[in-house]
């Protein structure tokens, strides 16, 4: 594998360099920033195979330090799931004006099931897909949700009003290609919402920015403009991750790339971070005390089946 010769969004060859170590690991990492359309991304890039056998096998067992999920995993997805659907549900469900059962939908990268299992409990026809062996096999297991052992680019012939993306887009080789895939997958009018860390953020910790399993660090305007051939915002929240609910477009068009002030912002924004910005802006001390009192929830459920902490997550919410 060799360094990037061409960005992988603008196909321009200028770049700037922002990380040399894994900040998880302490291993030789390089992440560049590309000077032209502002996307930061690793470079070398790995094969598409090796990637392929990464997910399936060891990213879950590598970064959560097992082959299925713990309570304590659970519980965060699942409190993720629930604020998910909120989300979705304020922008899809309204603009829509359907019940969720009329809402077929797929969500890729589907981990342990939660997020499937909350989206069927609330009515809609929920599947997902899921490359890791053991998540996925859970899932089947403990929800009886349908989920399939799959890559995305194995997804053919699936078609839904709503596609998931949750924390995937930023592993995945080619957003591009990834793109063009999910605009075949989406039907007309149809909805593609997608979770990813923002760049930009102020309140991510420097110890866990940068690191392997990461390939692409999106900013609203990169991710915006990676979308953009096959897909419209609608609805964007950018404080902490960055969400965007994207409507499809009838007809493919042209790429729009950031202007040249996105770029600057995002220059501006990397030069800023680092542990002084974290712990003052971006509130890391306040983190620390949510943190405990999550920690505490996570004891408590620590006998819980995995459908009694999904349970559970309803209950607090309503």
């Amino acid at each position: 594998m060799k360094n990037l010769a061409l960005c992988l969004s603008c196909q321009t060859k200028t770049f700037t360099e922002v990380a040399h170590r894994d900040a998880k690991s302490g291993e030789p990492l390089s992440i560049v920033m590309c000077t032209t359309c502002g996307l930061v991304q690793q470079s070398p890039i790995p094969s598409a195979g090796a990637l392929r056998q990464y997910y399936s096998h060891n990213y879950r067992e590598e970064y959560k330090g097992t082959t299925v999920p713990r309570p304590k995993h659970i519980f965060r997805a699942a409190a993720a799931a629930s604020d998910r659907l909120d989300f979705m549900g304020a922008v899809v469900i309204a603009q829509k004006r359907v019940h969720p059962g009329k809402l077929s939908l797929i969500d890729i990268g589907a981990g342990g099931g939660e997020f499937v299992c909350l989206a069927a409990r609330k009515g809609y026809n929920a599947v997902g897909i899921e490359p890791n062996l053991g998540y996925s096999d859970f899932a089947r297991r403990h929800y009886g949700v349908d989920i399939q052992t799959l890559q995305l680019d194995q997804l053919g012939g699936c078609h839904a009003d709503c596609v998931t993306l949750f924390h995937v887009l930023e592993h995945l080789s080619d957003p591009l290609l990834a793109m063009a895939t999910l605009y075949q997958v989406v039907k007309p009018s149809g909805y593609l919402f997608i979770e990813v860390p923002n760049i930009e953020q102020a309140d991510a910790s420097p110890a866990n920015i940068f690191f392997k399993a990461h390939l692409f660090y999106f900013s609203q305007s990169t991710l915006i403009s990676i979308a953009s051939q096959f897909f419209e915002p609608v609805s964007i929240e950018y404080k902490g991750n960055l969400r965007v609910i994207f409507r499809r477009r009838d007809s493919i068009g042209p790429r729009v790339l950031p202007t040249s002030v996105d770029v600057q912002s995002t220059v501006r924004r990397l030069k800023q971070k680092g542990w002084t910005e974290y712990l003052t802006t971006g509130r890391g001390i306040s983190k620390l005390i949510r943190r405990s009192i999550r920690y505490w929830s996570e004891f408590k459920l620590r006998d819980k089946s995995p459908l009694e902490i999904i349970e559970f997550v309803e209950n607090a919410q309503t």
